[in-house]
């Protein structure tokens, strides 16, 4: 992340630790595998390469889309929840 975007992260994860989830950093990663997705599978990346990837992608991620996709992940994991 731009150095600029971290304290955005940083204040939604605290902020989510208080109202949704203890846990959104785990979302934010998801959200971050979720946008690469295609790019992992379509290079049949392993764990290192992957880990790889992302170092070499520091700095050009979109985050607002990145917190965005997280947030609906949280959502979609509540209502999951509640609908038991």
């Amino acid at each position: 992340l731009v150095y600029e975007d971290v304290f955005t992260v940083w204040e939604t994860i605290w902020a989510a630790a208080q109202v949704s989830s203890s846990c959104y950093v785990l979302f934010i990663a998801l959200a971050l595998v979720e946008v690469y997705r295609d790019i992992i599978l379509e290079n049949n990346m392993d764990f290192t390469d992957i880990i790889k990837f992302f170092n070499e992608m520091a700095e050009r991620h979109n985050t607002k889309q990145i917190l965005q996709l997280a947030r609906e992940l949280v959502s979609k994991v509540q209502t999951l929840i509640e609908n038991k």
